[in-house]
């Protein structure tokens, strides 16, 4: 009979025996608290933007209660039968997109798996853009914190970008020391490679550590964000009225494809993938997170 169980086990393929794992454990062990850092990290950035007259896209309407049923592998990972999607996207003169971007789960529930956000200039600036995710803990994945400056020219100095505002960026880092993911740094984005900065961050949850310790490791999580963010924003604003057109067709070009390797080669793509609709995950990927309507046009020609 043991003999039978067991090559049964075998031939149920990966992706079964994936889904008994996940359920296995997720019944035994529930989602950890991040204190409510995510939805404070949250706030931040949408208070920082709108202190520099930012203002909300279009896109935010089609997002509104936007409400995502899950197929029963995810239901068994997140332990309910829906995923709640906040999606707050901003412009002004010099931010062509800013958006920020979590999954509540389920509905009203406050628990939040993630916080997500990216700051994009207009393509008639040369300047970098600010990307970055934090995420929970959950078997197999860390929870973590990672940002960085993202730009399409080697030669471009971040120093003389951020002037006085690069003692922030070094702050974070010092604050993170102490967090910093040393082994495997970078590896979940080796397809970004060619745009990262000097001031990339990766700060990792300590595992199995006293709720003191994880209190602290968010404190410095949120902390570290908002000291980039502070820098950046800052760094942007006094580029405002120094566009140069001449450079957008070829910007808009390049951030075009750095997308297009995102759609190809991010984790978090091929999650969101399965757990869209898929007649929406371009709007929301593509427009409403990146703001690349351009490139969600093109995609959807080529479909057709």
């Amino acid at each position: 009979m043991k003999k039978c169980g067991k090559i049964v086990l075998l031939s149920l393929g990966p992706i079964v025996l994936l889904f008994i794992i996940l359920a296995f454990v997720f019944l035994l062990k529930p989602f950890p608290d991040d204190f409510g850092t995510f939805v404070s990290m949250r706030n931040d950035f949408i208070e920082f933007l709108e202190q520099h007259q930012a203002s909300e896209r279009s896109i935010n309407r089609y997002f509104e209660d936007y409400s995502l049923s899950l197929n029963p592998l995810y239901r068994s990972m997140f332990k309910t039968k829906n995923l709640t999607l906040f999606l707050k996207s901003y412009e002004s003169p010099v931010i062509e997109t800013a958006t920020v971007n979590q999954l509540e789960i389920g509905k009203n529930t406050g628990n939040y798996f993630d916080f997500t956000f990216m700051i994009r200039p207009r393509p008639e600036y040369s300047l970098p853009f600010f990307h970055g995710d934090a995420l929970k803990s959950m078997p197999g994945v860390d929870g973590a914190l990672y940002m960085d400056f993202y730009s399409f020219s080697a030669t471009l100095d971040l120093d003389s970008f951020f002037g006085a505002e690069a003692d922030k960026i070094r702050e974070a880092m010092d604050l993170a020391r102490p967090y910093w993911k040393t082994e495997g740094f970078g590896e979940l984005t080796l397809h970004l490679d060619p745009y990262k900065s000097p001031f990339r961050l990766e700060m990792v949850e300590p595992e199995r550590a006293p709720e003191e310790e994880r209190r602290q490791y968010f404190d410095t999580a949120r902390r570290c964000f908002q000291l980039y963010l502070k820098a950046y924003v800052t760094a942007l604003a006094q580029f405002e009225g120094r566009e140069d057109q001449s450079v957008s067709g070829e910007n808009r070009a390049a951030v075009e494809e750095f997308v297009s390797i995102l759609y190809e080669h991010d984790v978090a793509v091929k999650m969101g993938k399965k757990i869209f609709p898929e007649e929406d995950f371009d709007r929301y990927f593509l427009d409403g997170f990146w703001g690349v309507g351009g490139l969600q046009a093109e995609r959807a020609q080529s479909k057709q």
